[in-house]
């Protein structure tokens, strides 16, 4: 019993030091990494986190969302303006990108989105947030580079909206308003909240791609 123990526990040590060392998986990387794609290759997956790990699931009609963020605190620090500075891009987040999987064709804030993965980004401005949404997902949370936003898939203009108190804690929520249809996608922190509408509904062959 304890020889096919230590050669499994081998096999997982090789499969896990490869992925650690060379960034490849030799196992599908939906099972390598999980629903969240924990980055495994960064050091800050292997201790306590600043910025824990949040995630949350939802449904709408017969499709099934998960969304994973980093979850940053204030810390009387000025947050949009400051730690977020205005008209940079910015991963909506910490560490890893926030990854977005659906199992349905979607609308994302009118934006149609086939079943899949995905990395969204925003652009934060006083008036208007560009939120980005890219097939790119293994690359790390701020590194939006130029190869990053080749993959995106589609864009949507909200606007941001004032909070009568601060959020301490970067927090994403769904307000579903009664409907099994749609729902909102909330994100707030600080005194800033924007919603991003979800709804059920078929995603057309060509994607509207970043000009």
């Amino acid at each position: 019993m304890k020889r096919p123990a230590l050669l499994a526990g081998v096999l997982a040590a090789a499969i896990a030091a490869t992925f650690v060392i060379t960034g490849v998986s030799l196992i599908p990387l939906s099972l390598a990494l999980g629903p969240c794609l924990k980055d495994w290759t960064s050091p800050v997956s292997y201790r306590p986190r600043m910025s824990p790990l949040g995630s949350l699931r939802f449904g709408v009609s017969d499709a099934e969302l998960s969304l994973c963020y980093g979850r940053p605190s204030r810390r009387d620090r000025p947050v949009f303006g400051g730690l977020v500075p205005c008209g940079s891009l910015w991963r909506l987040g910490a560490n890893e990108p926030t990854h977005l999987s659906v199992t349905r064709d979607i609308t994302l804030a009118g934006a149609p989105l086939r079943a899949g993965r995905y990395s969204l980004c925003a652009l934060p401005r006083p008036d208007s947030w560009t939120v980005y949404v890219s097939r790119s997902t293994l690359h790390w949370g701020n590194d939006i580079s130029p190869e990053v936003r080749s993959q995106e898939v589609g864009q949507v203009v909200v606007p941001p909206e004032r909070l009568p108190e601060p959020v301490e804690t970067l927090t994403v929520r769904v307000e579903d308003h009664g409907s099994s249809d749609q729902a909102e996608l909330v994100f707030e922190w600080e005194r800033t909240r924007i919603a991003l509408n979800v709804a059920r509904g078929g995603a057309p062959s060509n994607l509207g791609v970043r000009p």
